[in-house]
């Protein structure tokens, strides 16, 4: 067994209550995290059932995980998604995948379902289910003081659900300790299915790796090149909700807004709701184990309207989505308590957001009534309403009981031309900015195999991350910085594909590795910090390798589950027919012939079928995945 391993993948069936362990050697060129939980899935034929009480679900951390390397604390989540049919995946910050890892599991894949609400207990290199009894019904930040009171506080960790998962909305998700999301693909109602409350870690074991006193040094100069570094000094100063929330740290970024109708606030509007404005309310920076930068706040605010109200947060997904696309400009209040109601219940901030906003524009439209049941009123900006329709989507009451299926599935079941105002990709309500007007980025939140979202191959190259000469090196070119260039911008996102799904499977925080600065830590020093953990040589082209086969078994199981090829890699037609409102990039739309041309170049560079948008099956056959071939 290779070191920087535990050498254990826990297999727990609900059904038959039978726990296994599989040693992981035997799955070594999957790395682990994010691509060894595609491939185990690919496996088992019930990924394929529709029902979400039988489907298969991994959670698994990378060998990096551990080894003190600054933000390798990483958990990634593989399942079937419960908002599009395909394939979903999600990485997810906080402490439980080291915990689990010193706990002596590197995986847990969990089949069948419980007829009683139950948790999983790792500890020691054993599990045992537990019954969770008065567990079930609690909301997140109970449950954990829960666990803390029964165990004790010390490397205890957990990865599981609020009421919105138990009550299988599928926008629901998993959570990690206090405010850590897996989010965008309903894993939170694949566990409420199963009547799984949580996987609970408890930590402590030692980790043992290669060569502990060059990966000492490593870490040493690592961490002073991190903290160093210009592209961390807005996420160390405020986390994301002052490097990317709605303007940016400058005020000027694009934002949604409104559902997407306009992309763009002045400084003085996004004002109330930026970083800067929330600072008088914040008591404490928090992060995961050990990270230098930090990036999530304590809050805690004494509102009049909302209560107390106290809670970790926020990052630019809850700033952009719950404020600006909702039409909250002004009441920093209602922003802090609806992404507090998201948090609590487990619910996805990106599809809470979405499917809001949908409902808003209905009302707008006349669709919709805007007096709606439980003192809701469906107007842009009605914060009290707005708060109270978060908990009914969670509770799964009123309204909510349609919007917890996303905006898409709310859009077919309202019907009387709804349909025009889901922002979706892929069935996946869209919460982003950028989209109109940042070719590469929107390129590679079109194309992503999960549906909307742009961890994956959206790419930092047009905010000026890379230096000419590795743009010349990767690319063959060095204009990619014209943010509306569609030129080279297909070559960027298939290589960022590649890149992402490497670092998700090592256990790395992107963040670091490869968005924000994509030179600070290259892909070869990734390998040299993957020798140094485990003792397996690897180049950092071999390591893309690993993430690109990842990447072309995710998506063609999106193809076999879901049936999205390439008709399905597009926008909503807003995107194209509507410009950006004002701004730096006032007039940007995408354009629909050059998004088709950027699409071959995708498909192409990767080597899938142009007409199709699918890996190719020698592709497939090379990779040593045969078993998925339809």
């Amino acid at each position: 067994m290779a070191k920087g391993y535990t050498g254990q993948i826990l297999w727990i069936d609900l059904t038959d209550k039978k726990l296994i362990t599989e040693n992981t050697t035997k799955y070594q060129e999957w790395i682990g995290g994010r691509a060894l939980g595609a491939y185990l899935l690919s496996k088992l034929p019930e990924l394929y059932s529709d029902d979400p009480k039988e489907q298969p679900i991994m959670i698994s951390s990378g060998p990096l995980v551990g080894s003190d390397i600054p933000m390798a604390v990483r958990t990634a989540v593989t399942a079937r998604s419960q908002v599009s049919g395909g394939f979903c995946y999600s990485n997810v910050g906080g402490d439980f995948g080291l915990f689990m890892r010193e706990a002596g599991f590197d995986a847990v894949l969990v089949r069948g379902y419980s007829e009683e609400p139950v948790y999983l207990m790792l500890e020691n290199g054993k599990a045992e289910i537990k019954a969770a009894g008065a567990l079930w019904g609690t909301r997140i930040t109970p449950f954990r003081q829960a666990l803390m009171d029964e165990y004790g506080s010390e490397r205890l960790s957990y990865i599981g659900i609020g009421p919105a998962g138990e009550n299988q909305a599928p926008i629901s998700c998993l959570i990690v300790d206090l405010a850590h999301a897996a989010g965008w693909g309903g894993s939170g109602s694949i566990f409420g299915a199963k009547k799984l409350k949580a996987v609970v870690a408890k930590g402590g074991g030692n980790l043992d790796f290669f060569d502990p006193e060059a990966l000492t040094q490593k870490v040493a100069e690592l961490r002073k090149r991190i903290v160093a570094a210009p592209a961390m000094k807005s996420l160390i100063n405020g986390g994301t909700h002052l490097s990317a929330g709605a303007g940016g740290y400058n005020g000027r970024y694009s934002t949604s807004v409104r559902n997407a109708q306009e992309e763009f606030l002045t400084p003085e509007e996004s004002a109330p709701i930026r970083e800067e404005t929330f600072k008088q309310w914040e008591t404490n920076r928090a992060g995961c184990l050990g990270c230098p930068i930090a990036c999530l706040h304590d809050y805690e605010i004494d509102s009049e309207q909302y209560g107390k109200l106290v809670g970790r947060g926020m990052h630019a997904n809850s700033v952009r989505g719950l404020s600006s696309n909702l039409g909250i400009l002004e009441d920093a209040h209602a922003l802090l308590a609806i992404h507090l109601v998201c948090n609590e219940n487990g619910m996805d901030v990106d599809g809470a957001s979405a499917a809001m906003a949908f409902a808003l524009e209905c009302a707008e439209k006349g669709i919709l009534d805007k007096e709606q049941p439980g003192g809701v009123t469906l107007e842009w900006g009605d914060g009290p309403s707005l708060v109270k329709l978060a908990r009914q989507i969670a509770e799964r009451e009123g309204l909510g009981d349609l919007l917890c299926q996303g905006a898409y599935e709310a859009a077919q079941q309202i019907g009387k031309g709804s349909q025009q105002y889901a922002m979706t990709v892929k069935k996946v309500g869209i919460n982003e900015a950028g989209l109109r007007s940042h070719r590469s980025w929107m390129l590679g939140y079109v194309t992503a195999s999960r549906g909307a979202g742009h961890l994956g191959g959206s790419s930092q190259v047009e905010n000026g991350r890379m230096s000419a000469e590795m743009l010349k090196k990767l690319f063959g070119t060095t204009n990619l910085a014209d943010v509306q260039s569609y030129e080279g911008k297909g070559k960027v996102v298939a290589w960022t594909e590649g890149l992402k799904a490497a670092v998700d499977s090592l256990g790395l925080c992107y963040f670091t590795y490869g968005w924000y600065d994509l030179e600070l830590v290259t892909l070869d020093e990734m390998a040299e910090l993957y020798y140094l953990a485990t003792g397996i040589e690897m180049s950092g082209e071999d390591l893309q390798k690993v993430g690109f086969r990842t990447h072309d078994l995710e998506r063609y199981l999106s193809y076999t589950l879901g049936g999205y090829t390439r008709k399905d890699d597009t926008l909503p037609d807003r995107f194209f027919d509507v410009p950006v409102n004002s701004g730096p990039n006032k007039g940007a739309k995408v354009d629909r012939e050059k998004l088709q041309g950027a699409l071959d170049e995708y498909y192409q560079t990767l080597g899938w079928d142009v007409e199709t948008g699918i890996p190719k099956e020698e592709i497939l056959r090379l990779e040593g995945l045969e078993h998925i071939i339809r």
